[in-house]
């Protein structure tokens, strides 16, 4: 029961309806919505072409933000691990007594 005596699944069935109300977007928004996606990827695929023939990154034909990233953290130095666990690569001088 919430302070105003409601039990919780009143309070459920209050944020489904509610859910439920949303508006429709109108066909010339969503027709922006889909030339501003459009425009977003063919930007995207003009970068990914240029870092393939100029950056010689090695990049595969459909590639996703994650993939140039984890291309730009390694020629930085770090490391991307599969699950997206970011490090630094260390490297020891061959004199270095380690702690």
């Amino acid at each position: 029961m919430t302070s105003d005596g409601a039990t919780s699944t009143s309070a459920a069935a209050a944020a489904a309806a509610a859910a439920a109300a949303r508006r429709k977007p109108s066909w010339r928004e969503r027709e922006n919505n889909r030339r501003r996606e459009r425009r977003r990827r063919a930007v995207a695929a003009k970068i990914y072409t240029g870092l393939r023939a100029q950056g010689d990154y090695n990049l595969p034909k459909h590639c996703d933000n994650n993939e140039v990233l984890k291309a730009l953290c390694s020629e930085a130095g770090w490391v991307v691990e599969e699950d997206g666990t970011t490090y630094r690569k260390v490297h020891f001088p061959p004199n270095f007594d380690q702690i």
